[in-house]
């Protein structure tokens, strides 16, 4: 049972990158700045450093994803959590076999109350605690990213439209003979302070060190991405490992867990997380600059104050409101709204459907 548990996770954590390590680059592939390949390799890096640290501080996701939604003393067996690892994979599987950007979270959310309800009973399930700590956040952030990013993208693209063109340069002054030494009739050359400049572009060329309004918001771009990747793994290597601890006592226990979710989250990132990035970045709405940077730096504060705060938030849900945020405050009729029909459906049917799959495993494995 212990095999096929890590088994299960290590399935379900290469469907949880399949799915979502493009989340944080979608913005940078959709505005031209990374190329599909290029964009995946550093999303799966950043994603692979945030759910190994995650391991150190994760105490609050772990309980919250293995026991928090029952009552105190509930007795799990390995067999649960088979249950609710098949109700998750299905769906998650599924939906990136389509292209669709769902929410790990959600899926274990409704696999753990499918399992729940047949292994249980209703009367184990804390319904409250149900609400507070994953309906909330999960409704709530989609909503909350998508007003943010209407709202700053406007400041950010003012912003840089009037700082198109410019540039902040180190400009060095030209040599000046100012002396010549009596004795040896050697000439004394000295050199202007260096000065800082902020001027045109063009004119910064040759500058020694030259920084320019483009170069800057591309950094913000890449960087903000990567945080949202770090702050992805943070957020998800531990609600996907607390499904395997039942069967992995002490400390190394914990460790091979996490050890095998980070490893099989970046492969499946690098190797079937394709079609979500292009269903992001391609087929929900175009981001100029100014839109593609102010939702990637929603989705990075967004996920990293959840993950730093122990909510399960969903980056999925996160990343999706923020990109259509961006869409309406560029052109709402630029906004492909079949597609996003599409997305907001397969979110609405992920809870039930990995419900009555976790539901159905969990009859059969019962008595585990």
């Amino acid at each position: 049972m212990t095999i096929i548990l890590l088994a299960l996770v290590a399935l379900l954590a290469f469907a949880n990158g399949a799915n979502d390590n493009c989340k944080g680059v979608a913005t940078l592939v959709g505005f031209g700045a990374a190329t599909p390949r290029r964009a995946m390799i550093y999303a799966t890096a950043t994603t692979l450093v945030g759910a190994i640290i995650s391991l150190w501080f994760s105490g609050g996701l772990i309980k919250t994803f293995s026991t928090g939604l029952f009552a105190a003393g509930t007795s799990l067996g390995a067999g649960f959590f088979v249950a609710v690892l098949i109700g998750a994979i299905a769906w998650v599987f599924i939906a990136t076999l389509t292209g669709m950007p769902v929410s790990t979270t959600h899926a274990i959310t409704g696999a753990l109350v499918g399992a729940g309800l047949v292994a249980l009973g209703d009367a184990r399930l804390q319904w409250s605690f149900l609400g507070t700590k994953f309906a909330i956040p999960l409704a709530i952030s989609p909503l909350l990213s998508m007003v943010l990013v209407y709202m700053v993208a406007l400041p950010v693209g003012m912003t840089l439209h009037w700082a198109a063109n410019r540039c902040v340069c180190v400009v060095v002054g030209e040599p000046a003979l100012v002396a010549a030494t009596v004795n040896g009739g050697a000439i004394a050359t000295q050199y202007a302070s260096p000065k800082v400049v902020v001027d045109d572009t063009s004119n910064c060329t040759g500058a020694p060190l030259a920084v320019t309004t483009s170069a800057t918001a591309n950094a913000v771009h890449w960087f903000s991405g990567g945080v949202v990747g770090f702050a992805r793994g943070w957020n998800d290597a531990p609600k996907i490992a607390a499904l395997g601890l039942v069967a992995m006592t002490g400390t190394h226990g914990v460790a091979i867990s996490f050890a095998v979710v980070a490893v099989a989250m970046a492969l499946g990132g690098l190797l079937a997380g394709m079609r979500v990035l292009e269903t992001l970045a391609k087929k929900v709405t175009p981001l100029p600059l100014a839109q593609s940077v102010t939702a990637s730096m929603t989705t990075a504060t967004l996920v990293g104050l959840a993950s730093w705060s122990g909510l399960p938030v969903s980056t999925t849900h996160v990343a999706t409101g923020a990109i259509i945020g961006a869409g309406l405050q560029n052109d709402p009729k630029s906004v492909r709204w079949g597609k996003v029909g599409e997305i907001v459906l397969s979110w609405i049917i992920t809870l039930p459907v990995a419900a009555l799959i976790a539901a159905g495993a969990a009859v059969m494995f019962r008595k585990f």
